[in-house]
């Protein structure tokens, strides 16, 4: 063991391994840490004596690298024995600063001054040359900004002028946002003039910040200009030189400079966010130069955050511009006036012509948004997460793109790049719990039970991880021991103190058709509290699952629980917003799904107790909240239909016999008074013969006098003759032949003269029954129309009016809209005087649907 140790020890024994850095070139010196003070020296050059900078000195995010101040005044020979610090209280002359940049020091300096411009926190900063200036792009979540900054030097000062502003997710116009970055980047050392930024005296702050630090005099700084200001990879510079001329200014500056001498005064309202103002002095600006793409690109994004101005903005673009050129903001307004089509086309074109990797994903992202196709959706999201792979939105939204095409493998590869990304453990609980509901969303249970126990490793008391777990177990079969997790979920949630409600229903679910112990899963729910989310789906379950067990009475308090609160919401909204309320509110995106909790409860009263005015009731509060939904639509009327449907009379007493006078005194003629209106279609009166009838029987009392009929003038006998007969027990009509004014019958057979014209009941009777034989004739279905009318039937009307309406085409429908709001009307009316407020409420809402 000596022997192996005296021929190599371990490093342990010979102390700490040799440093890897101490291997490379150069020994692995460290480099000097960097002096507080600037390093001078002194120079003799051409009979002169300066002070020359000896090596570079960073001043905040600039770094400078020379700097030369020539002393005036001294004659030589001279003692330079004494260095820098015999002649540092001498006022020299600048003669020549140079200055620069790395694009990544001056973004990492700027990024904190940017705190909440677009977000709570700090943004993600770029900031990187071009031609002529440079690119600035921030990003904040799913907001980002993007704009370039022409650098038009002036004597000793910079101007800084934004151009090209765009963005995606912003709360203000990109212009606007651009000025405000620049100005708080700049903080005191920039003021905004005239749409720019300007770096006042740039020169003299920078000399007086350096001399003085180490312990010299600044100099004097007149005559010194901007010589040379240029940008090249990754890295800006700037040289001043004494009597030098002014650098050429490139397109892009010139450019920016006209537009900001046409439009600064509009840039600086909009900066302080005096919209309404500076769009007034935006529209003076394209009087001036009609049609500029850059002012008409401001105006537009301007009206597009303002709002509701979609129209009018891409009218002025489409003035300057095509609008699928327009870029991000083409996209925008495309989409809002809907040309997803169109849109899309813009924001591809956009995103492929942006320098900014991450607005480029987001632009993808939003072009995704606007694809109906499965395959074009996961291209486009393709496409942006290549730009930028760390923006977490892409990858959750290729996710679920992927497990659309059931592209299980790829999905599980986003979810598992999200969560190596993620920071600490609760994000990465929070990842895998996303992925697995998605996963089991989609029916994947396989891979979500893997994903839900993957997010328990990171939180094992978890009670929303265990009960997804336990769904998770259940739809593959193994529903006991889901119970079993959701009992553990339950648990966990009542230790923590968080909410259980929804794990009440889940339980309740499980007990009920898992374990089938119905008066178990009726105590879970019963338990949930009213005024929470998960309320009225309680009431629901437990009114359902009550009728199953018989116990008719608990489910009608169950169900009439559930439909007071609902009214009771409607009622709050009412009161909160007034007549002119959001319809479906205060259910929002739920409304459709309370709707058709209403309509369950609906259908198990009706079902179960018959109780049909209940049911009418939760169809009410159903149309409220969808009123156009043609299910709840149909069952409404169906069962108001059912409501208003007349009793069959009891069977009359049978007839007392009554003596019949002989054949020849049968004959009568009765006159039939025409109708104000024909009712019918024009048809044939086709009138069967009067069947055989029985002989008459043994004459009985005189019956009481009657009043005499009115007297009419004599008919010839043999038209009486001629005329036909009706029976009483005869149907059958043809409604074409024109209705005579008057018409002879036997005795007896009075009444059925109505079936003519007068007698609706009858009349509405046959036409419904040709209706039934025929529903594309809109004539016979106005003509039933007019009968239901006149019976004031005016639950039938609106049936048979709904029913037009929706089936007919528009010129029905035009014909049709102005009668069913007439029986509308009539109901709200008849409905509130009865004191039945909620099916007034119901009418008038759907009168008002109407009139929209």
């Amino acid at each position: 063991m000596a022997a192996g140790q005296r021929r190599g020890r371990s490093a342990r024994a010979l102390g700490l391994a040799p440093s890897i850095r101490a291997l490379a070139p150069g020994g692995g010196a460290a480099p000097r840490p960097p002096d507080d003070r600037p390093v001078l020296r002194l120079a003799v050059s051409k009979g002169a004596l300066a002070i020359e900078l000896g090596e570079p000195f960073a001043l905040g995010p600039l770094r400078v690298t020379e700097l030369v101040v020539r002393l005036a005044g001294i004659r030589f020979p001279v003692d330079l024995s004494g260095g820098v610090a015999r002649f540092r209280h001498r006022r020299g002359q600048l003669v020549r600063l140079s200055v620069e940049a790395q694009g990544t020091e001056l973004a990492g300096w700027a990024a904190p001054r940017l705190r909440g411009l677009l977000g709570d926190g700090a943004p993600q900063l770029i900031i990187a040359p071009i031609e002529d200036g440079a690119l600035v792009a921030l990003r904040s979540g799913e907001t980002a900004l993007a704009f370039d900054v022409a650098v038009a030097p002036a004597e000793r000062a910079l101007r800084l002028l934004p151009e090209r502003a765009r963005g995606i997710g912003l709360a203000a116009p990109p212009h606007a946002l651009a000025l405000q970055a620049l100005s708080m980047m700049a903080g005191a050392h920039g003021r905004l003039v005239e749409g720019a930024i300007v770096l006042d005296a740039a020169v003299e702050r920078i000399v007086r910040l350096l001399l003085p630090a180490a312990g010299a005099r600044a100099p004097a700084v007149e005559g010194v200009q901007w010589a040379v200001v240029s940008a090249e990879a990754g890295r800006f510079c700037a040289e001043g030189a004494l009597g030098a001329a002014p650098p050429a200014l490139g397109d892009r500056a010139i450019r920016a400079l006209e537009v900001a001498e046409l439009a600064g005064a509009a840039d600086e309202l909009a900066s302080a966010g005096g919209l309404d103002e500076a769009r007034r002095a935006y529209l003076a600006a394209l009087e001036r130069a009609p049609r500029h793409p850059e002012i008409s690109s401001r105006l537009a994004w301007l009206d597009l955050v303002i709002g509701e101005r979609a129209e009018g903005a891409l009218s002025t673009v489409v003035d300057a511009m095509p609008a699928v050129d327009a870029g991000l903001l083409g996209g925008a307004l495309l989409e809002a006036v809907g040309d997803r089509d169109g849109a899309f086309s813009a924001l591809a074109r956009a995103a492929h012509a942006e320098p900014y990797g991450p607005l480029a994903a987001l632009a993808w992202l939003r072009a995704a948004a606007l694809a109906d196709a499965v395959d074009v959706r996961l291209d486009a999201l393709n496409l942006g997460v290549a730009r930028a792979p760390g923006i977490e939105a892409l990858r959750w939204a290729r996710l679920d793109a992927r497990l659309d095409v059931a592209d299980v493998r790829a999905a599980l590869a986003d979810a598992e790049h999200l969560e190596a990304s993620a920071r600490g453990a609760e994000a990465r609980h929070a990842v895998s719990r996303r992925a697995a509901e998605a996963f089991l969303a989609r029916g994947d249970v396989a891979d979500a039970r893997v994903l839900f126990e993957r997010a328990l490793r990171y939180a094992p008391e978890s009670p929303d991880v265990v009960a997804g777990l336990a769904r998770s177990l259940r739809a593959a079969g193994e529903g006991r021991r889901a119970l079993d997790l959701l009992a553990r979920a339950r648990a966990l949630a009542a230790r923590s103190g968080a909410p259980a409600c929804a794990l009440d229903l889940e339980l309740g679910r499980g007990l009920a058709e898992i374990a089938g112990d119905l008066p178990a899963a009726i105590a879970r729910v019963r338990g949930v509290p009213p005024g929470v989310p998960e309320a009225l789906e309680a009431r629901l379950l437990e009114g359902r699952w009550c009728a199953g067990l018989g116990d008719l009475g608990g489910a009608s308090v169950a169900l009439g629980r559930l439909r007071d609160a609902v009214e009771l919401a409607l009622q709050g909204r009412a009161d909160d917003a007034g007549p002119a309320r959001a319809r479906g509110a205060p259910f929002g995106d739920g409304a459709a799904a309370v709707a058709a909790l209403l309509a369950e409860a609906a259908e198990i009263e009706e079902r179960s107790r018959g109780d049909l005015l209940a049911a009418q009731r939760h169809l009410g509060l159903a149309l409220r909240l969808r009123p156009r939904d043609p299910g709840i639509t149909a069952a409404f009327r169906r069962v108001s239909g059912e409501i208003a449907r007349p009793i069959a009379p009891a069977p009359a007493a049978p007839p007392v016999p009554v003596q019949r006078p002989s054949a020849a005194e049968q004959r009568i003629e009765v006159h039939v008074a025409a109708p104000r209106r024909r009712t019918l279609p024009p048809e044939p009166v086709v009138v069967a013969p009067s069947p055989n009838k029985p002989p008459p029987g043994p004459r009985a009392p005189a019956a009481p006098p009657k009043a005499a009929p009115p007297k009419t003038a004599p008919i010839d006998p043999g038209i009486i003759d001629e005329m036909p007969t009706l029976d009483g027990t005869d149907t059958s009509t043809d409604l074409t032949a024109p209705i005579p004014s008057s018409v002879t019958l036997a005795e007896g057979q009075v009444p059925l003269a109505r079936a003519f014209g007068v007698d609706d009941e009858l009349l509405a009777e046959r036409l419904a029954d040709r209706l039934r034989a025929d529903p594309a004739d809109q004539a016979v279905a106005m003509a039933l129309a007019d009968a239901l009318e006149r019976l004031g039937r005016d639950l039938d009307l609106l049936a048979l009016l709904s029913a037009r309406m929706e089936e007919g085409d528009d010129a029905v429908r035009q014909e049709v809209a102005p009668r069913r709001r007439s029986v509308l009307a009539r109901l709200a009316v008849r409905a509130r005087a009865e004191g039945r407020a909620s099916e007034a409420e119901l009418y008038e809402m759907l009168l008002q649907s109407e009139l929209a």
